[in-house]
């Protein structure tokens, strides 16, 4: 039986462990962290519980290629309720609010009654939410396995789809936004992503809410991971927790295990890597198997943005179900997160669809807000001065809070800032990113297979091999990794016992 040591016991690698078990592989999986899950996390405060990964899932919807993924590695099932609320956000301004809704046929119609004078590109834009559905964003394998057929197949369903992708991978949000005349409805679009990606990103996910398939899993982020590590377990699979991996083992141009950072030595025949991109390129392999292109992706931020965030969770108690699920507005101040940076726009979701997350009668609302890992990092030197900033934002956010939703006046029991050094400390995540690279119109990056030239039994695996990250990526790499592997050794690749 051959032996495979997994790297991170997040999503991607928990997905490669459960097939690597499923296909007769001995899988090991060291985490550095004492839970499973990675950045598909969550945390208690008091009694409140902290979401800190999925705002709305992708493969919640019956039948899809990714819902057969998320069943087959145990993270839904047939018991887990999956909520689907009709608006993507609200947005407030001067007065006035903006449903983003995620049926396209009402949203059309709704946004034509704001704005005839806007009714090109409402309609233009609803077309390319309907037509996008067609889009196949999760196939079974990775497109480097496909054959001749699988390729003819695949450009004859793109095909039609050409003419919407060129003309909004080639714009940004920002310049998509501003084609609406109405005030509203442009800033709405213009603040919902970040303005300099490519706008295709933002009709994709629309189009996914409009298929019904962007529902809430019942419990969230850390409950789905546990479900995942319980698959695993059931499958012989062996996860060891606070066990760091400092370096893997390479001997004559072959991967053959890892050394944790107390020293001690595990061998295996393959060595699967879903940790960190950087931390494994740049830490584990000593940076020598990073090609230009890679070192350009890790240097070149300007370029090549990625997700630096704060994260600010509040439980107060008071019931706040009447409100918009996620709502964006303009607080009267605007939110300094250091650095420079101040959030004009406050995104803030709240939780009261879900009991698990409060207890009755109580709410939970998160928001993340863009950050400096640089200036992050300064300041975590001196413990004091971070500890100041953390609380200084605490009370920026609670003050903007009780502003506009004055039910919670006096109310709030607990308040938590997760800053991009907490993403480091416990995920080891590249300058704090919970996703990786952002793409633009002028950079776009391609889909890396995982293996490095000159290293044989080695494959790297996650959202750091495709962007732009999230969970569905780490899952279908996942999968895809065991896959490859499968057919090196001409196995013939099994979903299940």
């Amino acid at each position: 039986m051959k032996k495979i040591i997994i790297i991170g016991a997040g999503i991607a690698g928990m997905t490669a462990g459960i097939y690597g078990q499923i296909n007769g592989f001995e899988t090991e999986i060291y985490e550095m962290h004492s839970i499973p899950g990675g950045e598909c996390t969550g945390w208690d405060r008091g009694e409140y519980h902290f979401d800190g990964c999925i705002h709305w899932l992708m493969g919640t919807k019956p039948e899809t290629n990714l819902n057969k993924m998320w069943r087959e590695v145990g993270a839904l099932d047939d018991f887990i309720e999956i909520v689907n609320y009709d608006c993507y956000c609200s947005f407030e301004e001067s007065g006035e609010t903006l449903n983003l809704y995620k049926n396209a046929d009402r949203l059309e119609k709704y946004l034509l009654e704001i704005s005839p004078g806007d009714s090109k590109a409402i309609s233009e834009t609803c077309k390319a939410i309907r037509v996008l559905r067609k889009l196949d964003i999760s196939p079974n394998k990775p497109g480097d396995m496909n054959s001749i057929l699988d390729n003819i197949k695949k450009i004859m369903k793109i095909l039609p789809l050409v003419p919407i992708l060129k003309k909004y991978t080639s714009i940004t949000v920002k310049e998509f936004a501003e084609q609406f005349k109405h005030p509203l409805i442009r800033h709405t679009f213009k603040d919902m992503l970040p303005p300099y990606i490519q706008a295709i990103s933002m009709l994709v996910m629309l189009s996914t809410m409009n298929s019904g398939d962007s529902g809430w899993p019942m419990g969230g982020s850390k409950r789905m991971a546990l479900r995942m590590e319980k698959k695993y377990h059931s499958l012989g699979g062996k996860i060891y927790y606070k066990s760091k991996v400092d370096k893997i083992k390479v001997d004559n141009g072959k991967a053959t295990g890892v050394i944790l950072d107390d020293g001690s030595g595990r061998s295996a025949d393959y060595v699967i890597s879903a940790a960190d991109g950087y931390a494994t390129l740049q830490n584990m392999l000593d940076g020598k198997y990073m090609d230009e292109r890679l070192k350009k992706l890790y240097s070149v931020c300007e370029e090549y943005p990625i997700h630096t965030s704060i994260q600010v969770s509040i439980g107060a108690n008071c019931d706040l179900s009447k409100y918009p699920e996620f709502l964006f507005f303009r607080p009267s101040n605007k939110v300094n997160t250091g650095g420079g940076i101040g959030n004009e726009i406050l995104r803030v979701k709240h939780f009261c669809f879900d009991r698990s997350i409060a207890p009755k009668g109580k709410s939970v609302i998160t928001l993340l807000m863009n950050a400096d890992f640089d200036w992050w990092q300064q300041t975590y030197r001196s413990k004091e001065t971070y500890n100041f900033e953390k609380k200084r934002i605490a009370k920026e956010v609670c003050t903007a809070i009780e502003e506009r939703y004055p039910e919670t006046q006096g109310k709030i029991e607990q308040v938590d800032v997760a800053t991009p050094l907490t993403y480091v400390r416990y995920c080891n995540a590249w300058r704090g990113s919970w996703m990786s690279w952002m793409i633009t119109p002028k950079h776009s990056i391609k889909y890396m297979p995982g293996n490095l030239k000159g290293l044989d039994n080695f494959f790297m695996t996650g959202q750091w091999t495709m962007a732009p990250g999230g969970l569905p990526t780490a899952l279908m790499t996942g999968r895809w990794t065991i896959q490859r592997i499968c057919s090196q050794l001409q196995y013939k690749f099994k979903t299940s016992k």
